[in-house]
């Protein structure tokens, strides 16, 4: 569901700023994508307060990115907002992925 959300979009504004930008902006949203729906995937043998920390990290560094997407091809601009709410789903989401593999 989120590549159905994000990739389009993304792919579709980046294309508009310079066609060259196309593919791979879809391959790497493909790529976060992948991520987070194979973090939705863990066994589920392993513990599930480790899971849920990796899938919350997998989906903030997916919204991270997207934020980034939307500030370049987007709103082309300084957004203050955007920038720290990038970093933070950033910084967090990173931080959730790895606390949650530390715990498997």
């Amino acid at each position: 569901m989120a590549w159905l959300v994000t990739t389009p979009a993304m792919t579709y504004a980046a294309r508009r700023q310079d066609p060259a930008l196309a593919a791979p902006v879809a391959v790497y949203a493909t790529a976060l994508a992948t991520m987070l729906a194979t973090a939705s995937r863990l066994d589920p043998a392993l513990e599930a307060g480790a899971r849920r920390t990796v899938q919350a990290g997998a989906a903030l560094f997916l919204v991270s990115d997207t934020l980034l997407g939307l500030r370049q091809f987007v709103v082309r601009g300084d957004v203050p907002l955007l920038e720290a709410a990038a970093m933070v789903t950033y910084t967090v989401g990173q931080g959730l992925i790895a606390a949650g593999v530390r715990r498997l």
